[in-house]
């Protein structure tokens, strides 16, 4: 039977400055060549994701879950899966926000929209490598968004996660994707979700598939995979259900993992 390998991206695979390890990357190609599968599995924007792994690759060669379950894609197939919020989460999501003085923007058909020209939008359009959108308003969007981002502080935004919980009343779910970022995204979206749907598509087992992640988002994939790996820097709830912890993601953790647990791979 064949194995699935999930990797989370930022703070998982890549490190602090956004690179992606040649070990790494050599593990993978490792995993195509056994016959094995490998998804990626982020919060990040699918264009994004997608050129992230072109760079890297050179190839479109990997079924993508992005928006923390939201989107996920196939490689000659296009997308197969596509959730947004509903409109009127979305306005009382953004009001919220902006009555808190909370930086917000929004992802509207794969496009990163802001109302301000910040510091906040800036830097996560260098980080994410993809352009940005400044608009008068974001309720004025003509379609609904695959999710929404709250950037601030990380106990500002800790302090906002029931209250937003409180106003969508269950239309969405909300959660830390980041220390300073809170992921607001259809309730019926989440990695977990999406990597049963892509199972059920592919037709793999999910009793043989093993996932990598370091954040909240990711304990919905640990909730349904066969086997659990957590980087050091993970957060405590996702480290407390991991069946291992790796190192951090500044010490190659993906690596470490392989060469204790799956070495045929490392070879």
């Amino acid at each position: 039977m064949k194995r699935t390998f999930v990797f989370d991206l930022d703070g998982t695979v890549l490190n602090s400055k956004n690179e992606f390890p040649q070990e790494t990357k050599r593990i993978v190609l490792n995993i195509l060549e056994n016959g094995d599968n490998v998804v990626f599995a982020t919060g990040r924007m699918h264009i994004s994701a997608k050129k992230l792994l072109e760079n890297v690759f050179g190839k479109d060669i990997f079924p993508i879950i992005s928006y923390n379950g939201a989107v996920i894609y196939l490689p000659e197939k296009g997308f197969i899966f596509e959730k947004t919020l509903d409109m009127e989460t979305s306005y009382r999501v953004i009001d919220f926000l902006r009555e808190r003085n909370t930086h917000v923007q929004t992802y509207v058909d794969d496009l990163l929209y802001s109302e301000k020209d910040d510091d906040e939008i800036k830097l996560y359009s260098k980080h994410a490598d993809v352009p940005y959108y400044v608009v008068d308003d974001l309720k004025a969007l003509p379609h609904p968004p695959i999710k929404i981002l709250a950037v601030g502080e990380a106990e500002k935004l800790d302090l906002m996660i029931e209250p937003l919980k409180s106003i969508v009343d269950g239309r969405a779910n909300v959660f830390k994707s980041f220390s300073i970022f809170l992921d607001i995204v259809p309730s019926d979206a989440n990695k977990g979700i999406a990597l049963q749907f892509l199972a059920e598509h592919l037709n793999f087992d999910l009793s043989k598939t093993i996932v990598f992640g370091d954040n909240e988002n990711d304990i919905y994939m640990f909730n349904v995979a066969g086997m659990k790996i957590a980087v050091e820097n993970a957060v405590e709830k996702l480290k407390e259900v991991a069946d291992f912890v790796s190192k951090s993601n500044e010490e190659n953790g993906v690596l470490h993992a392989f060469n204790t647990l799956f070495p045929e791979y490392t070879r």
